[in-house]
This record gives structure tokens, C-alpha cells and sequence, in this order.
């Protein structure tokens, strides 16, 4: 994730007109869906924890939520015009917003992971819901092309940025969602395998079956007919869908191989990043674009270095990333409720600077 944003950033524009970028965007590619797989897979770990707290709406449902809405709020305000409540509401031109309501990755795991609950809370047995949810997941992919080409012209501009690509979403919830749903899917019969004490079977079928998976959409990738107008396999095809999902599974089941090779621990590189995914997302985001902020690596070296200077750049903002996620961890750890409290002072510094910063 670090290495995709600092390359696409950072490295000279002449670069990536050559193959090997080409392929490199092909790998970083698989960042999104993995992200969003890990996503739903811990929501399959939550469910088996909390499926009675969560459908009798007790206070760990409500906690849940708030933590969605937290997501969704910095999701929001990483994309905002100005870091200045007093430039926000002097600012008239509609178009400086757009970049605003955008649907990006952090969106589409609230609103997925909101919608999940939702669908639990409404059907309340967890086979149900896990077979409800891989229908939905067909229907997402099936249908994505579709959605992704109809005019959204008139729609509400918050709306439309999670249907589309066309007003600047890199992430619609079309057929983003769905990597988030199948690792729900996944994460739910690999607990339910594990359980029965047959993980190790499971993990061999579900390598099995996304390397079928794979071969199959490419086979009718090359097919002379398709369903879809304006078929492209490279935007939101069920194939390229297909592929990608299989080579995340296929990492999935490469780690967990690894895993039990060298055995498990949260004190690992792997369990820290892990744990604190959402905290080292957020800050090297700012770190590598700035948005709304003074200083950031783009706007200190802009679209001039060469991969070499990427990589170092890259190990450079990796290890600092991991200091400041260890450190986070160990806090927490140590003790929660001071952890807590530089949180909140924290969270409540940020919110006071955006009210009084004149501009």
C-alpha cells in the first residue's frame, strides 16, 4: 500500500509509459482488494464473537457503529478543499468540491461493513445472512459494467461518486464492495472449518478453487462474444473481478502457510500493521499527498524521482510508519485508558485547529 501511493506519486512520468510500470500497476492493483478482503474477513471474526450482541442491538453493536461513522468521517475530511472551517464556508466554486464527496477505500469499508450489519441485524441467522450475502456478491459483480456506464448527471453529488468513476471516484462501491463481502464469506467458512478441525482442508480447497477460478475468466475473457456493451476487462468486468479475487485468496492461503511455518504473534511487523492498519493508512496518506496540509512528499518533490529514490523513500516511510504503529500498540497495551486519553486530545487538537485557522 505505502509502495503503490509513493510510486504513483513520486516516480518520473516518462517511467510509466514504459512495461514494466505497466506490470508493476497490475501488482499494486491487488493492494485495494486485498484491503477490502481483510476487511470483511475481520468482520467474520467479529460476528462469531458478537452475532448474539450484535442481533439483540446491544452496546457492542452501537459501539461498532460509531467506529463505522469515525471511518466514514475521516474518510471525508482527508479530501477536504481546505483544513479551515472559515475557507470552507467562503468557498463557492462547486467544482473545488467534487474531490470532497469522492467514494475512496476508506468509504467503501464504512458503508460495506454498515450495510452487512444491517442485512444481519434484519435477517438474524448467520447462515442465512452468509447466503444472502454471497447472492448479493454475485449480483454486484454481474451487475457492476452496467452500473458503471449509466448517467449520473443529475444525481446527487454525493451520491453518484459511489456509482461511478466518472467524478473522480477511484473506488465505486460497484464491484468494490464485493471484495469486502467475499472476504466476510471466506473469513466465515474458514472459521466454520476451523472449528470442525478441517482449516487445513479448507485451505487447500480454496486454493484450488482460485486458481480455477482465475484460469476459468481468463478462458472466457478470450471468448469472440460478450454480455456487456463497451466491454473492458481491465475496468469493472466479473472477469477481471475473478482474477484478482483468486490471486487475493491465493496470498490468503500463502499466508497462512507462512504463518504456520513460523507461527503467529502480534508483536510481529505483519501483526503490528495489521492491528493498526487504519492509523497507518490515514497518516502516510498525509504524508505522501498532504491534501488538505502544508507539507507532503509530492508537493516536496512532485513526479521527478527514479525507482530507486522510490524504494528509498518507500523503506524510509515503512519504517517510520512501523515506529509510530508499534508505538500506538505498545501504548494501548501498556494502558488503555492513557491510550484513550492522547487519543481524544489528539482527535480534539485537530478539530479546534480547523475552527480557528483563519486560512
Amino acid at each position: 500500500m505505502i509502495e503503490t501511493h509513493v510510486v504513483n506519486a513520486l516516480l518520473i512520468t516518462p517511467l510509466k509509459d514504459e512495461a514494466f510500470f505497466k506490470v508493476l500497476t497490475f501488482v499494486n492493483g491487488l493492494v485495494a482488494p486485498s484491503f477490502l478482503f481483510c476487511a470483511g474477513f475481520a468482520l467474520a471474526i467479529t460476528f462469531q464473537r458478537k452475532w448474539t450482541d450484535f442481533t439483540q442491538m446491544k452496546y457492542p453493536l452501537w459501539r461498532y457503529i460509531v467506529r463505522l461513522l469515525f471511518i466514514l468521517v475521516v474518510a471525508y475530511s482527508l479530501h477536504m478543499p481546505f483544513f479551515s472551517l472559515k475557507r470552507l464556508r467562503e468557498l463557492a466554486d462547486q467544482n473545488a468540491w467534487l474531490p470532497f464527496f469522492q467514494s475512496d477505500i476508506l468509504q467503501v469499508i464504512a458503508v460495506t461493513l454498515f450495510v452487512l450489519v444491517v442485512l444481519a441485524l434484519l435477517l438474524r441467522d448467520q447462515n442465512i445472512f452468509m447466503k444472502v450475502t454471497a447472492i448479493l456478491i454475485l449480483v454486484l459483480i454481474f451487475i457492476s459494467p452496467m452500473i458503471r456506464e449509466m448517467d449520473y448527471s443529475n444525481s446527487s453529488v454525493w451520491l453518484r461518486p459511489y456509482l461511478t468513476m466518472q467524478f473522480k471516484s477511484q473506488f465505486p462501491l460497484f464491484p468494490w464492495a464485493a471484495f469486502l463481502a467475499s472476504g466476510t464469506i471466506i473469513g466465515y467458512l474458514f472459521l466454520k472449518a476451523k472449528a470442525a478441525k478441517g482449516e487445513i482442508r479448507f485451505i487447500r480447497q480454496l486454493g484450488y478453487g482460485a486458481l480455477l477460478g482465475i484460469i476459468l475468466s481468463l478462458v472466457v475473457e478470450y471468448q469472440p462474444m460478450t454480455f456487456y456493451p463497451n466491454h473492458d476487462f481491465w475496468r469493472a468486468s466479473p472477469e477481471f473481478f475473478f482474477v484478482r479475487l483468486g490471486i487475493v485468496c491465493l496470498i490468503a492461503v500463502g499466508l497462512w502457510q507462512y504463518e504456520q511455518r513460523r507461527g503467529a504473534s502480534t508483536r510481529s511487523v505483519l501483526g503490528v500493521f495489521g492491528q493498526e492498519s487504519l492509523l497507518v493508512y490515514v497518516v502516510h496518506l498525509l504524508v505522501v499527498y498532504g491534501y488538505t496540509y502544508e507539507w507532503s512528499f509530492i508537493r516536496m518533490f512532485g513526479p521527478t524521482r527514479s525507482y530507486l529514490q522510490c524504494v528509498e523513500l518507500f523503506l524510509a516511510l515503512t519504517a517510520a510508519m512501523y515506529v509510530m504503529a508499534y508505538v500506538w500498540h505498545w501504548m494501548k497495551g501498556k494502558d488503555a485508558r492513557m491510550a484513550k486519553v492522547v487519543q481524544f486530545v489528539v482527535l480534539a487538537t485537530i478539530v479546534v485547529v480547523f475552527i480557528v485557522k483563519p486560512d
